[in-house]
């Protein structure tokens, strides 16, 4: 903001009469600088609320910031984050910073590297999804395959997510994790390396698919902390919940836009070929069930089958794929669901991943996808009801040597008071708290500023009025801010 720090003052050499125009010239000045002032401040309040309404609502549009699509079409994923070229040999691996969204392509047969360096106490999450468009060809055995390497060449985890059923295009990924205390390979601080292959078979489409990649650190326990014990997962087939009012829930297409649910029942509608996202805050010792009821819809051509029509897929706070279970959808309700294991630290010992994924609190995902050529069999979207039931006991915290929700692990009272359906935006789920506050502090100083301004006018004129002016010396320029730091 500039300031006019200089002021033109008159000598004194009238008489009171005289000095009495001054003094109601002045009173004018206050007027006319009170009025220009106020309407600059109620400007940039007005200014601040506009933004501020920008990040709360307004009119819908995709992550990237483009309108969302028209009404029949598929919502999407749209990749966010920071442009970061993959490399393809190891040497040239660029570097990433935890906590930081990336986003790069890859192309069919190509192999992304990506540089990680860490130290040799905290646990390492590193995730990577491909989000083919709408209508793109894939395979069965389409997809992409994660890998995390040390510097000499230790395999410290792998994984693959592959569509696993012919034209199902949908996003695709998973995540790699070094774990400290966990195996004896990939332990120390060193330069670890990220890399992502993507298979395709000859028939599907040859375009570059986006991706979107980030990775997270976990910090270790206090000197001295106990890991605990596995609790018993049980082997009782799962219920779901059926009492409760039905509520209405707003998936979103990605992770970062991810409908907050809670422990309840929630109706929404998904059209064929879309994924939408839900998040479940679950705490130490409790255990997540969410059953996913397709309804009926209107069927225009009963001889089509579809496979894997419906899928329920649950992911773990780092965005590590645990688990998903898809059925054929043709037009008449059926259901598929998922049951988490009890939320461990020490789960990560367990030889069953869908165990060991399930290894800290927070919100766990659970993306609903309905197959594309369901489209040739019914008409519109299909409904869709989320049995959410988290039961447990809430237990204590491990004893962190630092803080983890920079990981996304943890989750408190308020979120699950909050979890209300209501769909997310990119902007509030990373820096939108920030520019929230940041806005809110403009329009309060806005106010401060103005009420500042009356108050030095007004004992300005108080002074012009009761005692001769003076010629002012000019105030030295105010400081502004350097340029900002090289990193």
């Amino acid at each position: 903001m500039r300031r006019d720090t200089s002021m033109r003052r008159g000598t004194y050499a009238a008489a009171a009469a005289r000095r009495g125009t001054r003094a109601a010239a002045a009173r004018r000045g206050i007027s006319t600088a009170a009025t220009k002032r106020g309407t600059s401040a109620a400007a940039g309040v007005l200014l601040a609320l506009t933004a501020l309404q920008g990040v709360q609502g307004g009119p819908a549009a995709a992550d990237d910031g483009t309108p969302a699509a028209g009404p029949g079409a598929p919502a999407t994923w749209q990749p966010q984050g920071t442009v970061l070229a993959g490399a393809a040999t190891t040497a040239d691996a660029p570097a990433m910073k935890p906590g930081v969204t990336y986003r790069d392509t890859i192309k069919v047969g190509e192999t992304r590297i990506y540089g990680i360096t860490l130290d040799a106490t905290s646990s390492a999450y590193a995730s990577a999804f491909a989000l083919p468009a709408p209508g793109t060809r894939v395979a069965y055995g389409d997809g992409i395959e994660l890998k995390l390497q040390s510097a000499d060449g230790s395999d410290c985890d792998s994984t693959d997510a592959h569509f696993r059923d012919d034209g199902a295009v949908r996003p695709v990924g998973s995540a790699v994790a070094r774990l400290i205390g966990v195996g004896t390979s990939c332990q120390d601080a060193n330069q670890y390396t990220l890399a992502v292959h993507r298979t395709s078979a000859g028939a599907s489409d040859p375009g570059a698919w986006p991706l979107e990649l980030r990775y997270v650190l976990e910090p270790p326990l206090k000197a001295g902390a106990a890991a605990g014990h596995a609790p018993d997962a049980g082997t009782a087939s799962p219920t779901p919940l059926t009492s409760g009012t039905p509520r209405q829930a707003t998936g979103g297409t990605s992770f970062d836009t991810a409908a907050p649910v809670k422990t309840g029942i929630w109706k929404d509608k998904v059209l064929p070929g879309e994924t939408r996202f839900y998040k479940v805050p679950v705490d130490w010792g409790q255990q997540a069930t969410v059953f996913s009821d397709f309804s009926s819809a209107q069927v225009t051509d009963s001889a089509v089958y579809v496979g894997s029509g419906v899928r329920l897929t649950a992911y773990s706070p780092v965005r590590e794929l645990i688990d998903d279970e898809a059925h054929s959808y043709l037009g008449t309700p059926t259901s598929v669901h998922e049951q988490l294991a009890p939320v461990s630290y020490a789960n990560r010992a367990a030889d069953d991943t869908a165990v060991s994924r399930v290894r800290y609190a927070g919100w766990y995902y659970f993306a609903v996808t309905v197959h594309p050529d369901v489209a040739k069999a019914v008409s519109g979207a299909v409904p869709v009801t989320l049995r959410v039931d988290v039961t447990g006991a809430t237990q204590d915290a491990p004893a962190y040597a630092g803080d983890p929700k920079a990981a996304g692990i943890g989750v408190d009272a308020h979120d699950v008071s909050a979890a209300d359906g209501t769909p997310q935006s990119a902007a509030s789920s990373s820096s939108g708290n920030s520019a929230k506050r940041f806005l809110g502090f403009a329009a309060l100083g806005a106010g401060t500023v103005l009420l500042l301004a009356l108050a030095g006018w007004f004992l300005t004129a108080r002074r012009r009025a009761a005692t001769p002016d003076t010629v002012t010396r000019q105030l030295p320029p105010q400081s502004g801010f350097g340029p900002p730091p090289s990193w």
